[in-house]
């Protein structure tokens, strides 16, 4: 939900199907998506829902939520840029509205134990790519 005029009055919320997962490596997918990583079976949703909404530039904001990841929730803030808007190219009657969104969280924390132990490091990067319409008017 965007309000342009006031941002702080905005909220997200973001759900996505771990077993959704797609490297473009079948053996890849098949161990992220096991137990020893996101653990789809088990935990086939990971969530992120906004608590707050700071606009800190034109086009730039912070938007600190709640990350669900394995049953685990923590807090996690997201560099948000805003890309733009325009009605759509083959529907001039819907409008469009663009944001990059992108932050680090430590896996480890949320219970991703083999993260480490696998060579990938103490910290992953998170990163949302949202287009999201409503009709003109």
């Amino acid at each position: 939900m965007l309000d342009k005029a006031d941002p702080s009055k905005s909220s997200v919320k973001v759900e996505i199907l771990t077993a959704s997962l797609h490297t473009s490596f079948d053996q890849r997918d098949k161990d992220l998506t096991s137990p020893d990583f996101f653990n789809a079976a088990e935990f086939p949703k990971m969530t992120f829902v906004s608590t707050k909404v700071e606009k800190t530039g034109d086009s730039t904001a912070k938007v600190t939520g709640d990350l669900t990841l394995l049953g685990v929730t923590k807090p996690v803030t997201l560099d948000v840029s805003y890309t733009g808007e325009g009605p759509l190219g083959y529907d001039p009657k819907t409008l469009a509205v663009g944001f990059s969104a992108k932050a680090s969280i430590k896996p480890g924390d949320f219970g991703m134990k083999k993260f480490v132990e696998y060579g990938f490091g103490p910290e992953a990067f998170l990163t949302f790519e949202i287009a999201a319409d409503r009709p003109a008017g």
